[in-house]
């Protein structure tokens, strides 16, 4: 029987905060881009944050008020106010003006459990003669989780991280960077390997990671389209507690021992979003492929594609988007345990435990409904459908994985479109709740 889970929780504000920003989660991730990690490989940091699969992870956060109150923030969407000389602009310096904000809060994520994180986020204009560049934004999260149940053993199931990220838009757009550093000590539960889990965790376990990464895109060519390098390393280690588990994650590229995995990487990507926190349309695709070849025994390669698309339905607004993504990421070879595709992270279908669907492939789609209610308050609601696999061969065999959900979001910054979002979701993982900043993607 899938296990449902009921968290009560009283979400005290939403923000603490004059106007602002958030990120994208590692990996993972993910994400409109809130947060920067999008394009970033694999890496079990917590998905708590605005997104990482696209730019650090991802994995994503933000809505936008109605599109007439709204500055215009990509090269795509210029408006005839951003053409027009200075004394015609009187809102342009707030516009540019830095904003932060510190959003506080509990959160509750499947895989980790309940616990808060603290997020400082600065959003900036690095040149305020930038006409075209959106705004940039950096980040901190710090976060600190228990899984239930609350008894002796709790202390064994707490997790911690520290995550600095932050994307920055150059030169009219011209350059995009992208930079995470961070820490994770986490506590995980081990289902096995493929696309039909088992009804329990075969054991638990402790992943400990220190990682690093920058991505620098350029456009070339034409608007929108960009071509870039990753360049990063990580080292991990995990523990566990009798030497039978300790071999089963030996086998799929970890052990108690430390190693260290260096990362490089091509990217490329399009994009002809209007927003890039909020899009109502456009479209964002994104494709890394990264790997390592240093060590004997120890290659791999990951090459992990997405294609998200945006539909205004209310004349052209922000009000009421359509937004679908195709996503994928398959690994070769000696895969360390943290590039291993995990099926319900952020950019994925939700409702499934991360970690529960685990192997070197998976592919899906996914697709939501976002409306702006009234001012900042909005609801969304979406739905996926994919599968884990080992091979390409098997593909036809796995399991399909599918999942709906539901969401309430708050826009947390009063000129850009960052939103918190709480959300319920039901796939075969049951009924899972999720609290975070940005956009699933």
């Amino acid at each position: 029987m899938p296990k449902t889970i009921v968290v009560a929780a009283v979400v005290w504000s939403f923000v603490l905060l004059p106007s602002t920003a958030a990120l994208a989660q590692g990996e993972q991730t993910p994400a409109t881009e809130p947060a920067p990690a999008e394009s970033a490989p694999a890496a079990s940091a917590p998905e708590t944050g605005p997104s990482a699969s696209g730019a650090p992870a991802e994995t994503g956060p933000a809505e936008s008020p109605p599109a007439e109150t709204e500055a215009p923030s990509s090269t795509a969407d210029k408006t005839s106010a951003d053409k027009q000389p200075d004394d015609k602009k009187p809102d342009d310096k707030k516009r540019k003006a830095t904003s932060f904000a510190v959003v506080p809060g509990p959160f509750y994520n499947p895989s980790l459990g309940v616990g808060a994180n603290l997020l400082p986020m600065l959003m900036f204009h690095p040149n305020k003669k930038d006409e075209v560049s959106p705004p940039s934004i950096a980040m901190l999260n710090l976060l600190y989780a228990i899984k239930p149940p609350f008894n002796d053993d709790a202390g064994e199931r707490q997790s911690f991280a520290g995550v600095a990220a932050t994307r920055l838009f150059l030169d009219e757009d011209r350059w995009r960077v992208v930079g995470m550093a961070g820490y994770v000590n986490l506590f995980q539960e081990f289902y096995g390997l493929g696309g039909t889990a088992t009804s329990s965790p075969q054991f638990n376990y402790r992943l400990e990671q220190i990682i690093a990464i920058g991505q620098v895109y350029r456009q070339v060519l034409w608007k929108g389209f960009y071509v870039g390098g990753l360049l990063g390393a990580s080292a991990y280690h995990t523990k566990t507690h009798t030497p039978e588990d300790e071999a089963v994650l030996e086998s799929i590229g970890s052990g108690s021992d430390w190693r260290v995995s260096p990362n490089v990487g091509l990217l490329s990507q399009y994009d002809s979003r209007n927003n890039k926190y909020y899009p109502s349309k456009g479209v964002y695709l994104n494709v890394r492929m990264n790997g390592s070849i240093f060590k004997e025994g120890e290659q791999y390669f990951l090459i992990a594609p997405g294609f998200n698309q945006y539909f205004p339905l209310l004349g052209g607004t922000d009000r009421l988007v359509l937004a679908y993504r195709v996503f994928g990421q398959f690994g070769f070879g000696n895969l360390p345990i943290s590039a291993y595709a995990r099926y319900g992270m952020r950019g994925t279908t939700l409702g499934y435990e991360t970690g529960e669907y685990l192997d070197k492939k998976m592919a899906g789609v996914e697709t939501e409904v976002r409306w702006i209610i009234w001012k900042r308050i909005g609801a969304e609601a979406g739905g996926g459908l994919g599968k884990v696999f080992a091979e390409f061969s098997q593909f036809t065999d796995a399991a399909w994985l599918p999942g709906v959900w539901g969401s309430g979001t708050f826009k947390i910054m009063e000129k850009q479109d960052i939103r918190a979002r709480a959300t319920v979701a039901y796939g075969k993982s049951g009924t899972l709740f999720y609290f975070g900043v940005g956009q699933n993607f």
